[in-house]
């Protein structure tokens, strides 16, 4: 990083102002390079050439020099005693209106004069800041350079590089002392690309900047990017990818993207400030849940290592006390558990908080840190070390604030601390490379060996219109500040454009058809292609294809399987879909609001199945009394909703299951003579060696010695679905196989019917039915083609068959659909 320009006449006396302090730096560099070891002039940003004249002019001034902490705090004070209403966003608009003031040499007398009330309040505002540093005799910056034009001393005149557009101010002091202009060698290639996203744009632009870096890694790159702020994170992990420096510490990283974050943005400052709050909180024991967790599972806390269980824990039961606001005494149990956080609480407890000075809160607060071991009982990163050293630093301008303030409460001394870290732009030191990410405005005045300037749109050049809040726009356009006008805006654009321009001998600009799907168009300025630079994307090139039979997969090893009932019926109704069961894919429920249909089903089966252990026989069934009945029913729907919480929802299931129980019983009391042998048992069954667990909802034995096995269903049925190709309900069909039976049923449980729906050796075991039976046989034809259409499934699921060939019903609800072809 250099500047392009010819330093051969310049020598040690001379003295050089540039307008910031990345252009210090590639200031000295350059003439370093130029002149070998020859001693350098002295080098200077504006700032540190006006506090170095002003110090060198007055070395015995009475006056104080307050920095900008300072200056806005008294500007806000100067606000509140006036009865305004002070925020972030009021105080950062009149500080910015201010430096436009001073900048632009604008008189307050000519905003009280416009007779605009926002100007006429801002300048009682300014001059009764002004008023405040006269009578505490200070000065900020916008006071030197006329007290340097004021001054009756010789002053050696300057050499200027770097400023776009001098202000007012500026022009004023320089002409005064007299100054000459370092003009930059302007010798460059422009290329202009189109791209038709954002991420397209970076990426060939990493990919650009990683190609030099790989052929030459002394080279200097340099990418700007207009919309830093706003696109640094994708920046970021664009460039992360390309160079391979994902999980890689900041100052190790192979570029260095130029942009920093408010003190207050990164989270060990949020934990730093969100620590003493909460200590002020356990002082008086009114503390917010959701900062105390946050404290409580911060790993800047000493003990965080030997207690992170128990603090989880910990965590968990303030969640379950479902508070905003709680008191320590909800908490003891389980902070007991975290001996080291407790104690550590006791000792902040012991404090007491009072109105002090803000340097005396200071004090307080690094004592409260070194309660709660901050930042103590691990290794800090670089960036987590650089990040609280600079807090250290920007902390001890309360004491300055101190100065200015009585003594005030502990939570407005944290306010103070935490406005204090609003205004600090803190950046980890990057690593010594020659890649860099620069906005705009830091790239101004440099030179690289290559150059990319990125979001080269309208949006950028020319820029917006802009119109300070409280200075009115003629006396804006007036004393020129910049944008308040379309001919400010014109040549501040081409002097940008210039400035960009002269970033390196080749520099490429770019902008992209879209950003986040918003369309975009180029900077007038700029002559962009139409044609799209798709260079980035990756060519393919065709290969030969290979084709697999992918409908056979390897022969299972593990016999011994779960839901062995639902993967025949699926191996059945479509091979693909039986061995999806393979996979072990989780399925996961539905939301739904209240009882969903399976729940139901459930609630029905535990509740006949409570009955019917105790009531065993048609017998005892027909001797209950009516009262009997009712209670025993309703002993049993409490007992399979036990588990349900109390709700509107669960009052209208316990009439309905009342209502659908008394109507079966009725059903079930018609009933040839039964005894229930078995009721929801649980059975393995074995089809050709496949082995599963399931279970039957109920086994009776008739008065002619046939026992039949029963399957509750509250949905419709049909025996048809038992005899064809594919068994579509299988379940009774196993269940048959695998018992010594003489019949098998569907009970089926509607509001308005219950109907008993199944095959049985002798018809007299069932209720009477619909004698269609379908392709049904007689029991024992019926059993010997069971037997032979569950072994053909199980073989095929063992033998690992997937053809994706699924038959009528087989798609509907299904849950590989993500898995499966069949539509593709």
């Amino acid at each position: 990083m250099l500047i392009n320009a010819n330093l051969a006449k310049l020598n040690a006396k001379d003295t050089v102002v540039l307008a910031n302090n990345r252009q210090v730096l590639a200031f000295k560099k350059t003439f370093a390079t130029q002149h070998g070891n020859t001693q350098l002039p002295k080098i200077l940003s504006w700032e540190q050439y006006l506090r170095h004249t002003w110090r060198q002019i007055s070395p015995n001034s009475n006056l104080r020099f307050i920095d900008q902490i300072e200056s806005r705090h008294l500007i806000k004070q100067s606000m509140q005693k006036l009865g305004q209403n002070t925020d972030q966003r009021l105080l950062d608009e009149v500080v910015k209106n201010n430096d436009y003031c001073a900048n632009h040499l604008i008189d307050l007398s000519e905003l009280t004069r416009s007779k605009i009330r926002s100007s006429e309040l801002f300048s009682t505002w300014i001059n009764a800041y002004k008023n405040t540093k006269s009578t505490l005799g200070l000065i900020d910056l916008h006071n030197l350079p006329n007290l340097i034009i004021e001054a009756d001393t010789l002053i050696t005149k300057l050499h200027i590089y770097g400023f776009k557009t001098l202000t007012p101010q500026q022009q004023l002091l320089f002409d005064t002392i007299g100054y000459q202009q370092i003009s930059a060698l302007n010798s460059h290639h422009i290329s202009a690309l189109t791209f038709d996203t954002t991420t397209s744009e970076i990426f060939k632009a990493a990919k650009w900047a990683k190609a030099h870096f790989d052929n030459n890694s002394d080279k200097s790159v340099v990418i700007v990017s207009p919309q830093l702020n706003n696109i640094q994170h994708q920046l970021s992990s664009i460039f992360d990818q390309v160079f391979d420096d994902l999980l890689t510490e900041i100052g190790q990283k192979s570029y260095n993207i130029s942009l920093g974050l408010r003190l207050n943005q990164y989270p060990l400052i949020q934990d730093l400030l969100s620590i003493l709050t909460l200590s002020t909180q356990l002082q008086c024991n009114k503390i917010q849940s959701t900062l105390f967790n946050q404290i409580a599972t911060c790993v800047y806390v000493s003990g965080y290592q030997q207690e992170r269980s128990a603090r989880n824990l910990l965590m968990n039961q303030v969640l379950a006390l479902s508070v905003d606001e709680f008191g320590l005494d909800k908490i003891d149990k389980a902070l007991s558990k975290c001996p080291i956080l407790k104690a550590i609480i006791d000792n902040i407890k012991c404090e007491k908080s009072t109105n002090n000075t803000l340097e005396s809160h200071l004090l307080a607060f690094n004592s409260t840190l070194k309660t709660w071991g901050f930042a103590t009982d691990r290794n800090l990163s670089s960036t987590e070390y650089q990040l609280f050293n600079k807090y250290l630093q920007t902390s001890l301008g309360l004491n300055r604030l101190s100065l200015y303030d009585a003594k005030v409460s502990v939570q407005s001394a944290i306010t103070q601390l935490n406005n204090l870290t609003t205004q600090v732009i803190f950046q980890a030191q990057a690593s010594k490379t020659n890649i860099q990410i620069l906005g705009a405005l830091e790239a101004q005045g440099l030179y690289f060996d290559e150059a990319w300037v990125l979001g080269m749109t309208n949006q950028f050049l020319p820029a917006r219109l802009n119109s300070p809040r409280f200075i009115a726009a003629d006396i804006s356009t007036k004393h020129q500040i910049p944008h308040t006008n379309y001919e400010l805006i014109a040549t501040d654009a081409k002097n940008t454009l210039e400035s960009l321009s002269s970033l390196a001998d080749k520099v490429v600009f770019s902008y992209a058809l879209t950003c986040l799907e918003s369309e975009q168009l180029p900077s007038p300025l700029v002559a962009f292609s139409p044609t799209i630079n798709t260079n980035h994307i990756q060519k393919i090139s065709p290969i030969t294809l290979e084709s697999i039979d992918d409908t056979h997969t390897t022969h299972l090893e593990k016999l011994k399987v779960k839901s062995g009932v639902r993967i025949l019926k699926d191996q059945m109704a479509c091979a693909f879909k039986g061995f999806a069961h393979r996979l072990n894919t989780p399925s996961f429920d539905a939301p739904h609001i209240g009882m969903n249909r399976l729940e139901q089903g459930n609630i029905i089966h535990n509740t006949l199945e409570y009955i019917y252990r105790e009531i065993t026989s048609k017998e005892q069934l027909l001797a209950l009394s009516a009262k009997e009945l009712d209670s025993l029913i309703l002993n049993k729907i409490n007992v399979a909703l036990r588990r349900h919480p109390n709700s509107g929802f669960k009052k209208i299931e316990k009439l309905r299951l009342s209502h659908l129980v008394h109507t079966f019983i009725e059903a079930d009391k018609l009933r040839e003579d039964f005894c229930v042998l078995a009721t929801e048992q649980n059975i393995t069954a074995n089809i050709a060696n496949l082995e599963f667990e399931t279970r039957l909802d109920r086994l009776d034995q008739m008065s002619n010695g046939d026992k039949i096995i029963f399957d509750y269903k509250t949905g419709a049925t049909s025996i048809a679905s038992w005899c064809g190709n594919a068994i579509s309900e299988p379940q009774l069909p196993i269940y048959t196989l695998t018992n010594n039976v003489q019949g098998a049923a569907f009970i089926e449980l509607a509001s308005n019917k219950i109907s008993f729906k199944g095959l049985s050796k002798d018809p007299d075991s069932l209720p009477k039915q619909s004698k269609y039976k379908g392709k049904c046989q007689d029991w024992d034809e019926q059993l010997k083609i069971w037997k032979q259409t569950l072994n053909t499934a199980s073989f095929d699921f063992q033998n690992g068959i997937a053809t994706v060939l699924p038959n009528k019903n087989a798609c509907d609800y299904c849950e590989f659909d993500l898995f499966c072809r069949v539509e593709k």
